[in-house]
């Protein structure tokens, strides 16, 4: 019967506008989801039944007859499609430095029971032994440790910086101190009193430290000659003598005020070890310790011979003693840094990020994680700002849900008179049979 699809078309209406309620529903519920992504329902007309097909115009030059267009009747309507919003989100500060938000594209990549996850929540913590991990499943975040060497300390470059290790893993935190560094860099600036008289002398101290992070106290003694310029130099270590280069016992200045030589001088580590005495081995033999007086290029920036005070002091030094964490923080490239109670900061690990060409393309998983489909590609990882420059990443901070309450209560409107309107087209088929089933009355 022909009235039979007027109650189809109907009953299809109800059928997707209440699919596109559950839809507005579910975004309604995560407005306050972390890094939730609204979705939205797209609608697609059924297969039309088709009453006469199109028909071509026939014999014009004699005045025949004109084309006719195909005559269908749709059939009702059918959700075509649920896309995925993956605008931004607002960024909210927090008081928690594990909690990440990434401004711009891409997702946290997870590791749960062996199966790749990803999302945009960035709620994480630590789990006992170290491991960053999502705060809701416990899934294990992805990125890049730090090097080790066969005893396992950090491997450093230059700098001092902990090395990483560039192969994608669970990211793991569990370094409870920072370990000790001995001195091989001292600096030294200020002035000598050109006007000092032959035997007087100036005198500066620094604390420095061993292999093993013991300090000790090198005190530096500059005394004038009988030579215009000129003076020697001395040190101890812990009120010892040291053994100093012997191009390093007497430092010259030019006419100016400048410094001659050394610019610097190197102090072994056997020669501090001998200083202490005994058969001590707190430095490490293998190193040496620099003294820098000047240096090349920017002399007055170093020590100077001025008519004045005498103001030498020894400034930095590169060792330190053992510390403890005390905080963290994340940088905008995902690295974790370190901060510990002997003044260091050390980075401990580096969350990696994962984009894709279709994220559209990605499967729901719950618990605000995706996985791959064959529609959304595989993904492409890499760090924020280093590799993504489009791509940051926010410390103590996380990315809120994308749903407009205003625009979901306006499409739950709209859906709700759509339904209303189905429910009476079936009222009104309803009683079109009822009044045929009347006729043999």
């Amino acid at each position: 019967m022909a009235l039979l699809r007027s109650l189809t078309s109907g009953t299809s209406s109800l059928k997707a506008h209440q699919q596109r309620l559950d839809i507005i529903s579910n975004n309604i519920a995560n407005v306050n989801t972390s890094g939730y992504k609204s979705s939205e329902a797209l609608f697609s007309e059924q297969f039309a039944q088709s009453l006469a097909g199109g028909v071509a115009p026939s014999n014009i030059s004699a005045g025949g007859t004109g084309g006719l267009n195909p005559m269908q009747i749709g059939l009702g309507v059918k959700l075509g499609a649920v896309r995925t919003d993956f605008t931004q989100g607002s960024i909210r500060t927090t008081n928690r430095a594990l909690d990440l938000a990434l401004s711009g594209d891409g997702f946290f990549a997870l590791k749960q029971n062996g199966q790749s996850l990803y999302t945009r929540s960035g709620s994480f913590s630590l789990d006992r032994a170290g491991n960053l991990v999502d705060s809701s499943t416990g899934s294990f975040v992805q990125g890049y440790n730090f090097k080790k060497d066969a005893n396992g300390r950090p491997i450093k470059d230059s700098s001092g910086t902990n090395i990483l290790e560039r192969q994608l893993t669970n990211v793991n935190l569990n370094l409870a101190q920072s370990n000790p560094r001995q001195t091989e860099q001292v600096k030294l600036a200020g002035n000598l009193n050109a006007s000092m008289q032959t035997g007087e002398n100036a005198q500066t101290s620094i604390t420095v430290y061993d292999n093993i992070g013991n300090s000790h106290v090198m005190q530096l003694t500059f005394t004038k000659s009988a030579t215009a310029n000129q003076f020697s130099l001395s040190a101890t270590l812990d009120g010892n003598a040291v053994t100093l280069p012997t191009t390093a016992t007497t430092v010259t200045f030019n006419a100016d005020g400048s410094m001659n030589t050394p610019l610097n001088f190197s102090v072994s580590g056997t020669d501090l070890n001998t200083s202490l005495g005994g058969s001590s081995t707190a430095f490490d033999t293998t190193k040496n310790m620099t003294v820098t007086l000047a240096q090349a290029g920017n002399l007055f920036a170093g020590l100077t011979q001025y008519a004045g005070q005498n103001s030498v002091t020894a400034y930095e030094q590169d060792g330190y003693t053992a510390g403890n964490l005390s905080r963290l923080s994340v940088d905008k490239t995902g690295r974790v840094i370190g901060a510990f109670t002997n003044g260091q900061s050390e980075v401990l690990g580096q969350v990696a990020v994962a984009k894709f060409v279709n994220p559209g393309g990605l499967v729901k998983e719950g618990s605000n994680t995706f996985s791959l489909s064959p529609n959304s590609g595989l993904p492409n990882i890499g760090t924020a700002t280093e590799i993504f420059p489009s791509t940051y990443m926010l410390g103590s901070s996380l990315e809120e849900s994308n749903v407009d309450l205003t625009e979901q209560f306006t499409d739950l409107i709209s859906t709700q008179r759509a339904f209303e309107a189905a429910s009476r087209t079936i009222t009104i088929s309803d009683q079109f049979l009822q009044e045929i089933n009347q006729l043999k009355r």
